[in-house]
Parts: structure tokens; sequence; C-alpha cells
């Protein structure tokens, strides 16, 4: 490790943090984000949840979400964050690949990384980027549970003490689901020069990699094991599971996140500035 590594890290990813709530282009994202958020919470979200709560959702020996293939929905005791876990598993690893996507690569294009390596390690930029960006994801993913959380209190505010561990279970399990999508993006941010191409090349290389590999593991059985190489690949089976259960698929997540970090980290070493 070399000297002076943390330091610089730390730097780098305040500087992130800086960047997206303390600049008009970051406010302005920021602004978009809270206005998408809330007519989702307060219509969609909203609106299922009531259905769950009143058993509008249920017919006799089936019910209205078992008919448009969400059962899942029933496998959690507080409605709001069945709902909530459903929309956050899919919107936050999506959202990652645009928000993540200029990690190093405009810095690249200007010519700006090459003024910064001189001061710290490549590898203390990249992965000072990197955390920075999961920090700005954690505060969201955080800040749209606690007003998922306001709505449940809203309806029953006995259910407070019942919630907290719902809301840190799901808070944990969408981090970790947006954790490879970030190293995905950290890599090609370090690959290319521009953060338009690091969102093509993400789009293209997660399309094609789980259509090879699914079609793969069709003909080869003993190739599925690479399917756990696909980013996002755990998020279906996630939807099936609740609460604390959630966490029994971390290891996947985790394992894509440290291979995609570890490709980047060479990436960054060997790539021209």
């Amino acid at each position: 490790m070399q000297p002076g590594f943390f330091p610089h890290l730390l730097l780098i990813s305040q500087f992130e943090l800086k960047r997206f709530f303390a600049t008009r282009k970051g406010l302005l994202s920021l602004l978009t984000f809270v206005v998408v958020w809330y007519f989702i919470l307060w219509y969609p979200l909203r609106f299922a949840a009531d259905m769950l709560v009143q058993g509008k959702g249920f017919m006799e020996g089936a019910s209205f979400f078992d008919f448009i293939g969400l059962s899942s929905l029933q496998h959690w005791a507080i409605p709001e964050f069945s709902v909530y876990w459903h929309f956050a598993l899919f919107i936050f690893p999506m959202l990652s690949i645009t928000l993540a996507a200029d990690q190093t690569c405009s810095d690249r294009e200007r010519g700006t990384l090459r003024f910064i390596t001189l001061r710290s390690s490549r590898s203390s930029v990249f992965f000072g980027r990197f955390a920075g960006v999961m920090m700005i994801q954690t505060v969201l993913i955080s800040a749209t549970a606690l007003a998922t959380l306001a709505l449940v209190l809203y309806r029953d505010a006995t259910l407070f003490s019942a919630a907290l561990p719902n809301l840190a279970a799901i808070t944990m399990n969408v981090v970790l689901a947006v954790l490879p999508f970030t190293a995905m993006m950290a890599a090609l941010s370090a690959a290319v020069k521009s953060v338009r191409q690091a969102t093509v090349w993400a789009i293209l290389i997660w399309t094609f990699l789980a259509g090879i590999l699914n079609i793969l593991a069709y003909y080869l059985p003993a190739l599925a094991f690479f399917k756990c190489l696909i980013p996002g690949y755990q998020i279906s089976a996630l939807t099936e599971l609740s609460e604390w259960k959630t966490l029994q698929l971390a290891y996947i997540p985790l394992l894509q996140s440290l291979i995609l970090l570890a490709a980047g980290r060479w990436i960054m070493t060997k790539q021209a500035l």
C-alpha cells in the first residue's frame, strides 16, 4: 500500500460528495431525483400498499398480485416496505449506471486526471471516486427508505418498532445490489474517455453478457455458475425473499464487486492518462 493512500482516498471521496451535493449540476440531479421519487412514493407505492392493507388485492383462492406476477409483495409484514423493496431493487441499479458513469472518464477527457495523479496514486483516485459514488447512493437509498418509513408511520405510528428492522434490512440489501453496478461503471470509466461511452458500453456488455451466459448455461448446465458474474443476477431471487432472509444472497454482489474492482484497478494502472 502506497504512503498516503487512505488520506488521499478520503479526500477524493469527499470531493465526490461535494460535487453532487454542493454544485449546480449536482443539485439539479438531486432535485430531479427528489421529484421522481416523490411521485413514486405518493402514487404507485402508496396505492399498492393501500390495496394490500385493505385486502383489495385479494380474491377467493387467489389475489390480484398473483395474477400480475407479484405475489411476493405479500411476503413482508409491512406493505409499504414490500412495495418499496420491489421498486428499489430495480430502480437503483439502473440509476447507478448513469450516476456512477463519470468517475474518471471526464477527467481523462479534459486532461485533469494527469494533474490529479501527480499528487495521488492512481489506485487512490480509482477507489476514492468509487467510494464517493457509493456514499452518494447510500444517502439517496437511505433517504427514500426513510420517506417510506414516514408513509408507514403516517398510516400507523404504532408500527415504528416493527418497521426499523425492515428498514435496516432493505437499506443494506439495496446498497449491496448497487455495489457491483457501481464497480462495473468504475472499471468502464477507467477504460473510456466519456460518460456516454461508459453508459453505452455498460448497457451493451451487461445485455450481451447476460444473453451469452444464459445460452451457454442452457446448453452446458455445468457453466450455470458463471451467471453469478452478471451484475444484478440475484435481484429476481431477492424479490422472493423478505426481511433478513434477503442477506442469504449477499455473497453474490460482494464477489461481483471484488472481481470488477480488481479489473478496474488493473485498467486504471495500465491506461494512458
